[in-house]
């Protein structure tokens, strides 16, 4: 059977890598094809905020990779449970723990993430605050609606373009007219 109850309920998918070997590595052949991302960072924690339907904030913290001994391993990822919203996510923050003698807030922010998207957060390297954050948008059926719209909206547009084209250069060609035997 298939169940096409749909709650309308949102995720976020977050990902924190170790910033090792962001770029090819090395000079010799590309092995695999495609472009390494380095390793999971352990302890990294991640926070969003964001409005629910209600307009009330919601806040939510969650850890990455929480372990200690004699407990399963957990998946590489956090998902991260939205509810029922409409919304864009004001505020992602992803954190990771800082070396000893480290001075620098080892964080970042991210604003405006997409409901039922994938993020992949790496810093550039342990001694500077810069970050890297990939998006990935994982397609609903909702797509095709905004699609639609998107389609219908740039059509408006370009109708209303081509009409007030059109009324200048008549309006022009009259003017031309108008003033043509002046010159004459």
């Amino acid at each position: 059977l298939l169940s096409s109850f749909n709650t309308g309920n949102m995720y976020l998918k977050a990902s924190a890598l170790n910033g090792v070997c962001w770029e090819w590595c090395s000079e010799g052949p590309k092995f695999p094809s495609k472009k390494p991302l380095g390793g999971i960072m352990h302890g990294a924690t991640w926070k969003y905020k964001m409005q629910d339907l209600n307009g009330e904030w919601r806040m939510l913290a969650t850890p990455q990779l929480p372990m200690s001994s004699h407990m399963s391993l957990s998946l590489p990822h956090v998902v991260m449970g939205l509810g029922a919203t409409s919304y864009f996510i004001e505020l992602v923050t992803v954190g990771a723990p800082l070396a000893r003698g480290s001075a620098l807030p080892h964080f970042t922010d991210v604003q405006g993430a997409i409901p039922n998207s994938e993020l992949i957060a790496s810093p550039i390297s342990s001694d500077s605050n810069e970050w890297t954050v990939h998006a990935f948008v994982h397609p609903s059926e909702g797509i095709l609606y905004v699609a639609g719209v998107l389609v219908a909206t740039l059509g408006v547009l370009a109708a209303s373009i081509l009409m007030l084209q059109r009324r200048e250069k008549y309006h022009d060609a009259m003017e031309k007219q108008l003033t043509a035997h002046a010159f004459i």
